[in-house]
């Protein structure tokens, strides 16, 4: 059965006639039909017809390229279509922006700046971005897809936080020394403050008010080193010593 399936499916060869013997029945056919014989080698109508035949082609060709170009023409002009939203998941005092691209075209560039200043963006997933800007002022985020096409959106950044927590005053009483800070952005880290001695030894501080922003420690013999982070990753170190 499948030899009878393959032998209907072969593609039928018909004989070809070489140029004498075509020429010889094209004179036959004209003086049986009374008109003039055929001046007009056989040669030059054979190569006559696949010249007509190589031009009918390439026109099938031309006509190919100019449909495929006339149906790829709407895809030129689509813009980008993407959303910029905030993380909820970043830590205080450091934003993250999460960049969704909604086009199937392919993506070609994805920029961030805040008021000039480049950012740095990274790709997170299949169209989807992230940048985390350094500095508050005004984002802008261009997404640039494959058919030159850009987009931007504008959007005010204010939480972001680079600086250490500030010293606002100290005092020293009864073997003891109190530091009191102040940190706008993201606050004060009180579970990580500590300090080193000389000898490397780490300090505990005896309390923390995160009301008043001060914290105790020990007066020193001689000095010690006082490390306080912010919620943001920001840390400042002081030098403290009793005179």
């Amino acid at each position: 059965m499948i030899g009878k399936i393959r032998k209907l499916w072969k593609k039928t060869s018909y004989p070809t006639l070489d140029s004498k013997t075509a020429d010889e029945i094209l004179q036959y056919v004209f003086e049986t039909c009374g008109r003039e014989p055929n001046t007009i080698p056989m040669e030059v109508l054979t190569s006559y017809q696949n010249y007509r035949k190589e031009r009918y082609s390439l026109q099938k060709q031309i006509l190919s390229v100019v449909l495929l170009l006339f149906f790829l023409l709407p895809l030129l002009f689509i813009l980008p279509d993407f959303s910029l939203n905030l993380s909820a998941d970043a830590n205080p005092g450091r934003p993250v922006y999460r960049i969704e691209v909604k086009n199937f075209l392919p993506v070609s560039q994805v920029t961030a700046a805040v008021d000039g200043s480049n950012l740095s963006v990274y790709e997170t997933g299949n169209r989807s971005y992230s940048v985390e800007p350094t500095r508050n002022g005004t984002m802008t985020v261009t997404v640039t897809l494959a058919n030159r096409q850009y987009m931007e959106k504008r959007i005010p950044v204010r939480n972001v936080d680079r600086e250490a927590p500030k010293l606002l005053s100290n005092r020293q009483e009864k073997g003891h020394i109190y530091l009191y800070f102040e940190d706008e952005l993201s606050g004060v880290d009180f579970e990580n403050v500590y300090a080193l001695d000389e000898d490397g030894k780490r300090i505990a501080p005896l309390s923390c008010d995160a009301d008043t922003g001060c914290i105790e420690f020990a007066s020193p013999e001689t000095m010690i080193n006082v490390f306080i982070p912010d919620l943001a990753g920001n840390r400042l170190q002081l030098i403290v010593s009793v005179s």
